[in-house]
C-alpha cells in the first residue's frame, strides 16, 4: 500500500527542506514503477508557493487534501515569521490528533509548536533558532545539538540537509534498514547519521564569529583534558562569573558548561572516527577519565556508543 506524505510549504520556505526529504522518499521504490510513497505538496490555499531563493512549487490546499499517513512541515524564514492561518492550524491539529506521523524540517518546528503539536515533546530545529523556539514555547524541550529527534509520532530535524537524515530514518522504520541503506548508496549520502550527531561545530562557530570568546574557545579545545569551571573560564577573560555566564549564553546560545561538554564531545568524536587511538586513551585525553563516562556521554548526546560510531567509520 502506498504511504501518502504531505509536505507543507509556507512562503519563503527553504527549498532544500522540501527537496531533500522528497529525494529520499521518492527513491524508496521496490521497482521504478512502484513507489512506496506518494508525495504531495501542500499550502494554505493551494497554487504556487515561492521559496526564499525564488523557486515556485505548485501545491494543493491542505484543508481539502484529505488524510495523510505523514505530514512534514518545511522550514525557512517564513516558518519563523509567518502568521499561520486558522485553517492551516486546524488541518495540522486534525492530522496530529489522528495519531499519524507528524514532523518538521528545520524551522518548520515553529509551525508545529504554534499548532500545539509539540507540547511536552522533545524536539530539535536549526541551531540558529533553537533558543528562540525554546523561549517562545517553554512547554517544548528543545534539544539544540541533535540532527533529528523522534518523540512518539513527532519527528523533527535540524537545518536543511538534516531533513534527508530524518527522511532516511522514516524509510528505515517503514521498510527496514536494507532499503534505507540502498537509498543512501543511490543518493551518495551517509547511511543514517545517528539522530544525536552533532550540530556542535556550528553552535560554537557562532561564538567564535563574534570574536569576544574566540580565543577562549580555542584555548578550551587545546586544553580539553583539563577541568574547566565557570569561575576559571571567567577569570581567563577577566569577567565576573555571573556576567561571563550571561554574556556567553547570549552570544553562543549555550552555557559555558555546555560549551565545554560540546567541545569535549566533538573532540572525542573526531578521535573515535579517526581510529588512531584506543578508546581508553581518548577518554583520558579529552577529560572523561574513563571509557564508561565517555560511553554514557556518547549515548546521551549521540544515541550511540563510541564503539558503534567507530564501526560506522
Amino acid at each position: 500500500m502506498v504511504h501518502r506524505v504531505g509536505i507543507l510549504l509556507l512562503p519563503d520556505y527553504q527549498l532544500l527542506d522540501a527537496a531533500g526529504p522528497m529525494a529520499v522518499l521518492e527513491s524508496a521504490a521496490s521497482d521504478p514503477g512502484k513507489p512506496e510513497y506518494r508525495i504531495e505538496l501542500l499550502s494554505a490555499e493551494g497554487g504556487g508557493v515561492t521559496s526564499s531563493g525564488g523557486a515556485t512549487l505548485q501545491t494543493q490546499s491542505f484543508f481539502t487534501a484529505g488524510a495523510f499517513d505523514t505530514v512534514l512541515v518545511c522550514g525557512g524564514l517564513g516558518a519563523v515569521t509567518a502568521q499561520i492561518d486558522d485553517q492551516t492550524t486546524g488541518s495540522l491539529i486534525r492530522h496530529f490528533e489522528s495519531g499519524q506521523r507528524t514532523g518538521s524540517v528545520c524551522t518548520g518546528a515553529f509551525i508545529l509548536a504554534h499548532a500545539g503539536c509539540l507540547r511536552g515533546k522533545r524536539v530539535t530545529t536549526h541551531w540558529r533558532y533553537a533558543s528562540v523556539l525554546a523561549q517562545r514555547y517553554p512547554d517544548v524541550t528543545v534539544e539544540a545539538d541533535r540532527i533529528w529527534v523522534r518523540d512518539g509520532a513527532i519527528w523533527t530535524s535540524a537545518g536543511v540537509s538534516a531533513g534527508m537524515d530524518l527522511a532516511m530514518a522514516i524509510v528505515a522504520e517503514d521498510h527496514g534498514a536494507s532499503v534505507a541503506r540502498q537509498i543512501a548508496q543511490e543518493l551518495v549520502i551517509y547511511y543514517r547519521r545517528p539522530g544525536g550527531q552533532s550540530q556542535f561545530s556550528a553552535l560554537l562557530e557562532k561564538g567564535e564569529a563574534s570574536g569576544r570568546f574566540s580565543d577562549l574557545l580555542g584555548w578550551i579545545r587545546e586544553n580539553i583534558g583539563a577541568r574547566h569551571s565557570v569561575e576559571s573560564l571567567a577569570e581567563r577573560v577577566a569577567m565576573s562569573p555571573r556576567h561571563f555566564s550571561r554574556t556567553f549564553l547570549s552570544e553562543t546560545g549555550v552555557t559555558p558548561a555546555r560549551a565545554v561538554e560540546q567541545i569535549r564531545l566533538e573532540t572525542a568524536r573526531e578521535w573515535v572516527e579517526r581510529g588512531t587511538h584506543s578508546l581508553a586513551h581518548i577518554a583520558r585525553e579529552t577529560g572523561y577519565g574513563s571509557t564508561d563516562r565517555m560511553r554514557q556521554s556518547f549515548l546521551r548526546s549521540f544515541g550511540v556508543t563510541p564503539q558503534s560510531l567507530r564501526r560506522v567509520y
